[in-house]
């Protein structure tokens, strides 16, 4: 049980932030016109990108903090504001500044495969995502955290990749309206997870702050 407790403190919040469900609209214009089996094809090579992306920084994302003499307290408060910024553009129902510019998804309309850009990054795999990421395995050695991590991500992938593979029906069945209800409800617990990662950091930042 404890290791299920564990496993879905980080599947949380890693799918809220992919946000596979807020980005069926999105997918389905960049998409449009397209055959089902090749949205199919587009749905399954940008979730690859997605896990490899995200596995790679929770395999060497420590060293990159390290390199740039950053610590991981002060990430975990840098990477807080920024969760909580997306969560609040969530609440709102916005389009997130953080995913891709105008100009790069008119760009990729004109592309044979949008796949790895701009739907696998920054769409998927974007700031938040890695974000998450390292604050989730900063400065911890185990290996079986960031093992953890990396399935956690691969089942993200894999919902993401039936998400987009239904995604005409799910759009048609929710509405806009539905849509943005869970955008909003997924942005108010990823809210909540944001605030606790920057009081966690803050905690380690000035030890006995909080509590006093």
């Amino acid at each position: 049980m404890e290791i299920l407790k564990d496993f879905l403190h980080i599947f949380v919040p890693l799918f809220i932030i992919v946000d596979p469900i807020g980005c069926v609209p999105l997918f389905l214009g960049l998409t449009e016109g397209l055959p089902e089996k090749k949205r199919r094809y587009l749905a399954f090579k940008a979730s690859l990108v997605l896990t490899f992306v995200l596995a790679a920084f929770a395999l060497f994302g420590d060293r990159i903090l390290l390199y740039f003499d950053i610590s991981v307290a002060s990430f975990r408060v840098a990477g807080g504001i920024i969760l909580l910024l997306i969560a609040l553009q969530m609440i709102q129902a916005q389009a997130r500044a953080t995913k891709s510019l105008p100009e790069e998804e008119e760009e990729s309309r004109h592309k044979e495969d949008i796949a790895v850009v701009p739907l696998g990054v920054p769409i998927l795999a974007g700031p938040g995502a890695i974000t998450t990421v390292l604050v989730l395995t900063g400065g911890e050695p185990d290996l079986s955290l960031r093992l953890m991590v990396i399935a956690a991500t691969v089942l993200v992938a894999l919902l993401t990749f039936l998400i987009f593979a239904h995604a005409a029906r799910i759009s048609k069945m929710l509405g806009q309206t539905g849509t943005n209800l869970v955008v909003r409800l997924t942005g108010l617990i990823l809210a909540v997870i944001s605030v606790e990662y920057m009081a966690r950091g803050l905690g380690e930042l000035f030890p006995g702050w909080l509590k006093g």
